[in-house]
């Protein structure tokens, strides 16, 4: 009878340190993933504020632009350069030829022509026959 209780309580201590193990592996699991979480939520924060950062940069420029836009001075600008206007007294030179610069010379080399995907897969597939 004691070999029997002996042999019950070690089955029960061996299933009581295997629930032990068992629930700190679940926890640990559990802990594991929200550290994953974590960092993924980290990164994903930290490039959000870089894309905050462009896009504010990218705000003060317009905002820049329109105030200059707003200003006397732009419209001097624009009427000089876009309607070729002068002030009084003032002689508008308008170019007849271009100017040509030093890399004027060089011709640009003719792109080739490509065709649609489409077409280069069914000559893959389906080449020719040579005759």
């Amino acid at each position: 009878m004691e070999e029997l209780q002996s042999t019950r309580s070690r089955f029960a201590k061996g299933v009581g340190v295997a629930a032990v193990v068992l629930a700190a592996a679940f926890f640990l699991a559990a802990f594991g993933s929200q550290i994953v979480i974590a960092l993924q939520t980290r990164a994903e924060e930290k490039r959000l504020e870089a894309a905050v950062a462009t896009e504010q940069a990218r705000y003060d420029e317009l905002a820049d632009e329109l105030e200059f836009t707003k200003s006397d001075a732009y419209v001097e600008l624009w009427a000089r350069t876009e309607a070729r206007m002068a002030k009084p007294g003032e002689v508008v030179v308008v170019p007849t030829e271009e100017v040509e610069s030093p890399d004027a010379d060089r011709t640009p080399e003719p792109e080739a022509e490509s065709e649609p995907f489409w077409v280069t897969l069914w000559r893959l597939l389906f080449p020719e026959p040579e005759t």
